[in-house]
């Protein structure tokens, strides 16, 4: 069966296939992670040119519903994680609260010599160890960031006996450490993926990313954790609540105005 379109329409024939394809998607006849029509079907589907066939798929690609994986087509997006900027939160926490299942796949976990960026992260000396952790974070086994977490051996004696792939190192470092954490410094910036990360996370050299590097720190200002972390963008959206301090006095200027 053709799907009809109107070439008279003021639309674009292209947009007239997003929106159909779209509607599919809204209407839950394509679920997450389901394959949609390859520009093959959409040409033979709607009787439309290859390239207009590449910009309706682009579209849905650019507005996060759908996802290219490469070598296998393109593929229903599932929900953006939501992280909230405000509260410092582990990715297990904040993925559990949306609903997914969380879980990581240990890529190398070592004792070694920091880096003169993660040591002045730490304030600690090169000389000094630390714990390298690198993992590809999954949510509902959907590869969706790769990190990795440098921690000061001194804080944390004996942390390579824990198994991270199941427990969440937040989890480890307030239970079995009793540590406070209190406050975490971050930094947000785009990147394009390079070919091991794009190979990691299932998507095509290039994509945009979000990078991010942050320091956790304890209540008494001890720096815990150096991280560097990059998120599938079409999977997260970071949030920030903002609020405007006015000073005592200009707030009651303002009233008495």
């Amino acid at each position: 069966m053709i799907q009809r379109i109107s070439r008279s329409s003021y639309k674009p024939i292209y947009i007239q296939i997003f929106d159909f394809l779209r509607e599919e998607i809204n209407s839950g006849k394509l679920t997450p992670g389901s394959p949609i029509s390859s520009e093959h079907q959409i040409m033979n589907q709607f009787k439309v040119s290859r390239n207009t066939a590449q910009k309706a798929i682009e579209l849905l690609v650019h507005e996060g519903m759908v996802v290219r994986e490469q070598g296998k087509g393109s593929f229903v997006a599932h929900p953006r994680i939501a992280w909230g900027l405000q509260h410092l939160i582990s990715f297990s926490e904040e993925t559990k609260k949306k609903g997914l299942t969380p879980s990581s796949r240990i890529l190398s976990f070592s004792k070694e010599h920091p880096s003169l960026n993660v040591a002045e992260n730490l304030m600690v000396s090169e000389d000094a160890l630390v714990f390298k952790l690198e993992r590809l974070r999954l949510a509902d086994d959907y590869p969706v960031s790769y990190q990795v977490s440098c921690i000061p051996e001194t804080l944390c004696p004996h942390l390579d006996h824990y198994d991270f792939s199941i427990q969440s190192l937040y989890e480890v470092l307030e239970n079995r450490y009793h540590l406070v954490l209190a406050w975490q410094d971050l930094l947000i910036k785009p990147i394009l993926a390079s070919v091991p990360v794009a190979e990691m996370l299932r998507i095509l050299p290039n994509t945009p990313l979000l990078f991010t590097k942050s320091v956790t720190f304890l209540e008494d200002g001890t720096p815990i954790e150096s991280v560097d972390n990059i998120y599938l963008s079409e999977r997260y959206e970071f949030t920030v609540h903002s609020s405007r301090i006015i000073p005592h006095i200009m707030r009651r200027e303002l009233i008495e105005r």
